[in-house]
């Protein structure tokens, strides 16, 4: 049993030996801090084995840190965690002997690491800044309109000619039942010109104001070839009351009256007087006037310009012979004249031959590069108008 133990002890010496002659072999320039048995405390002892653990070799020895007060963590640098060694460290045992004072220093002054806590680095506040609010409809309308939009200047390849315009007028209207039927089938931009005191007058009439069409009274006027006019006419022997009691009563005979153009009138329309008497009647009713044209010395225009009327002159007698050639040809004219002066004003009457072609023709003038306006889309005003005093 002696023998036993013997052994025993010669082996742990031989160990510890071994592992002496292990420790002196330094990787780095860190040596291990020996600890006397006097150093050592019962807090020590909690923590560490009385037998020192033994790390490969590659790694090193376990070093017991010692017990030292708190400091600020920031006051150590790397340097003093992980001494950087030279390559000639290591090269002889009398360099490791010669830098073991020193290492046994630094190992004594290490703490346990401890993070260094950094404070989040937070965008500078601008003080000065004010919190932006969302603008209200109105505000909004009103930045909108500080922002002027300029347009573009138009130039002239910007510009495209107007498209000739071209009206009609149907006169003669209220004889018979056929004119009034067919006149009424026609697109309702044509005029319809009425009689007064005829069979059918007021039926034509009532009609086309349904229709939303322009209706005039064909005032008879008489003409030089002392041609019969029938009832309502006026005649150059009329006096001032005579002739203005006469056009009133025509006027107010039919219902949506809204102009006046003359039915023959080739003497009348020379009379300046009487034309004067016409237009004054006119004007107190706020009615236009179509100058037929019956006669090139005709003043009705002119009159009807210096009392400030809304009046124009016909262009083309569309039936003077009652043939579907010869009602093409003046209707050719009047497209013609159309294009040369941007718009033209053409007459006709309730012939049969006349609403058949007008009824066929005046469905594909897209064709002739023209358009069929409203009567009312004719009429000019001229800028100088009769003050009281010179009437």
């Amino acid at each position: 049993m002696f023998v036993f133990c013997l052994h025993a002890l010669l082996g742990c010496a031989d160990e510890l030996s071994r592992t002496l002659d292990r420790s002196d072999v330094v990787t780095s320039n860190v040596e291990i801090a020996v600890l006397e048995d006097d150093q050592v405390t019962e807090k020590d002892n909690e923590t560490f084995f009385e037998e020192p653990v033994v790390l490969p070799v590659h790694l090193g020895p376990l070093l017991a840190p010692q017990k030292k007060e708190a400091t600020n963590a920031s006051s150590y640098s790397i340097g003093s965690y992980f001494p950087v060694l030279s390559d000639d460290a290591v090269a002889s045992d009398s360099a490791v002997s010669a830098s073991s004072s020193q290492s046994q220093s630094l190992l004594e002054t290490a703490e346990p690491w401890s993070p260094a806590i950094v404070p989040f680095l937070d965008a500078p506040i601008d003080h000065e800044s004010k919190s932006v609010k969302p603008l209200t409809k109105a505000e909004q309308a009103h930045e909108s309109s500080k922002k002027e939009v300029v347009p573009a200047k138009k130039l002239a390849v910007d510009s495209h000619p107007k498209m000739p315009r071209i009206a009609i007028l149907i006169d003669d209207l209220g004889y018979n039942r056929q004119g009034m039927d067919s006149s009424l089938m026609l697109p309702t931009e044509v005029a319809l010109a009425i009689l007064p005191s005829t069979p059918f007058a007021t039926q034509t009439a009532l009609t086309a104001q349904k229709q939303k069409r322009i209706t005039l009274l064909h005032a008879p006027m008489e003409n030089q070839r002392e041609l019969k006019l029938g009832p309502g006419g006026l005649y150059a022997k009329m006096t001032e009351h005579e002739l203005k009691a006469t056009l009133s009563k025509d006027l107010d005979g039919l219902p949506g009256i809204q102009g006046v153009n003359n039915h023959m009138g080739s003497l009348l329309t020379t009379k300046a007087d009487s034309m004067k008497w016409v237009m004054e009647t006119l004007k107190g009713r706020s009615l236009f006037f179509i100058d037929s044209l019956t006669s090139p010395k005709s003043v009705a225009k002119k009159t009807a310009q210096e009392y400030g009327l809304e009046t124009v002159s016909r262009d083309v007698f569309l039936d003077n012979i009652r043939t579907e050639q010869a009602i093409d040809k003046q209707f050719s004219r009047l497209l013609k004249l159309a294009r040369q002066h941007g718009s033209a004003l053409a007459i006709g009457h309730p012939y049969p031959e006349t609403m058949a072609y007008l009824k066929k023709r005046l469905n594909h003038l897209e064709q002739d590069g023209v358009r069929l306006v409203r009567l009312s889309d004719l009429l000019t005003t001229s800028p100088s108008v009769l003050t009281p005093s010179e009437q």
